[in-house]
């Protein structure tokens, strides 16, 4: 009897995961140089979160649509597509004059951000399958872990010798590698034929969205999904707003310290990819209690951010948050590609990542009026509190409704 880590993925998905790799690190640069050249703009961690933040906000109104293209024919050429669009984008950061110009390609790169996961998730379903779902997902974890050991820090230390100028044009080489990689993958895949249904590319748009959002409330288990959405990117978006001053206005850290705190962070996603890989398919009960588990540690620790002032504790933090942070994200992407019917696939994603980004937006609304009274600390302790019920609630929903791994349900 095979054991599920002997699941075959194969060369399609070998050759999209090196890709993946290599995008994770050149996005890490590419982060890492942007961060610092909004904070020589500015010199404020305020400005420079809101910046970031802000940035992500337009892809809200684009996400559905994003969904009904992912779910239509060439959504993996998309990808290709996506990432040559990202290396053009990145290099315009060299010609941006002002603050206002690092804003709307930050923008620019974002709604490219917003069509290429659907997509992308898509296409992890189609070549290893609901089966290969959970170890897919945990290894595309782990690579951007590994990029992130060495991306930051590396970033960090060459932005304060030479500038981010350097950086940018790596960021920009990575993506043309991870279109390359992600195109020889696609001609890996043997072209079969499918019985599955999908949206028929004369059909129109608003009558695909519609379709997939009764698909979403039919099923219990994605609406459960939806909902964590919606509450991990209120909080995680509130936490990273007051993460910025917390750490430029009261840790004063450099760039070579900002660097080691991202791969600290990110870092931890190698470190959570093995800890998954003790776990089983990531659609059952187990899987429910270690994905709310992990969401009650993070509360925990964003609290003691806010009696914590030394660096060290900080950096030891980062990296326990950023372990139960990508546990949770291995758990609700795998959950969602083992839950949707393929045909479904890209919309939920899409919707999934629409809710985010409305939590995201009430998020930064509560969080500016709670930072004016209470500064960034005050934000630490609301969200972990706000957190900790959602874990207890989810405890005791996900423990009484049934485990759902796929049936279709009839969309009218």
């Amino acid at each position: 009897m095979k054991n599920k880590r002997d699941i075959f993925i194969g060369r399609p998905f070998s050759l999209f995961l090196a890709g993946q790799g290599i995008l994770s690190f050149g996005e890490a640069v590419r982060f890492i140089a942007v961060t610092v050249l909004m904070y020589d703009i500015t010199g404020s961690g305020v400005s420079t979160a809101a910046g970031i933040a802000l940035s992500t906000l337009p892809g809200i109104l684009i996400s559905p649509f994003a969904g009904v293209a992912g779910d239509r024919s060439g959504g993996a050429k998309r990808l290709v597509l996506m990432d040559g669009f990202r290396s053009l984008a990145a290099l315009l950061f060299i010609f941006a004059e002002n603050i206002t110009h690092i804003y709307l390609l930050l923008i620019l790169i974002s709604v490219s951000d917003v069509f290429y996961n659907p997509s992308r998730r898509k296409y992890v379903q189609e070549i290893t399958g609901k089966k290969g779902a959970f170890r897919a997902n945990s290894m595309l974890t782990g690579a951007g872990g590994a990029a992130y050991l060495a991306g930051p820090v590396l970033a960090g230390f060459l932005t304060e010798e030479y500038g981010p100028v350097p950086l940018i044009f790596l960021a920009s080489a990575c993506c043309l590698i991870s279109a390359l990689l992600t195109g020889s993958s696609i001609a890996a895949v043997s072209m079969k034929s499918s019985t599955i249904r999908k949206p028929d590319s004369h059909e129109a748009a608003m009558s695909c969205l519609r379709e997939g959002i009764r698909y979403c409330r039919a099923v219990p288990a994605i609406r459960e999904l939806l909902a964590a959405g919606f509450v991990l990117g209120f909080c995680t978006l509130s936490v990273n707003l007051a993460f910025y001053p917390f750490a430029f206005d009261m840790l004063n850290v450099t760039p070579k310290g900002w660097g080691l705190l991202i791969t600290v962070y990110y870092g931890a996603d190698l470190f959570a990819m093995f800890i998954a890989g003790q776990m089983e398919a990531g659609s059952g009960k187990h899987s429910s209690a270690v994905f709310y588990g992990s969401i009650a540690a993070t509360a925990s620790i964003w609290l003691i951010y806010a009696f914590v002032k030394g660096y060290a504790v900080v950096l030891l933090l980062q990296f326990a948050e950023g372990t139960f942070m990508a546990i949770c994200g291995i758990i609700l992407a795998a959950r969602c590609q083992i839950t949707s019917d393929r045909e479904y696939m890209a919309r939920v994603v899409a919707l999934s990542d629409m809710t985010n980004g409305i939590g995201k937006l009430m998020g930064m609304g509560v969080t500016s009026c709670i930072a004016v009274r209470f500064s960034c600390i005050g934000v630490f302790a609301f969200c972990s509190a706000f957190l900790l019920i959602f874990a207890a609630i989810g405890s005791i929903h996900s423990g009484r409704t049934p485990d759902r791994k796929s049936s279709r349900p009839v969309v009218q």
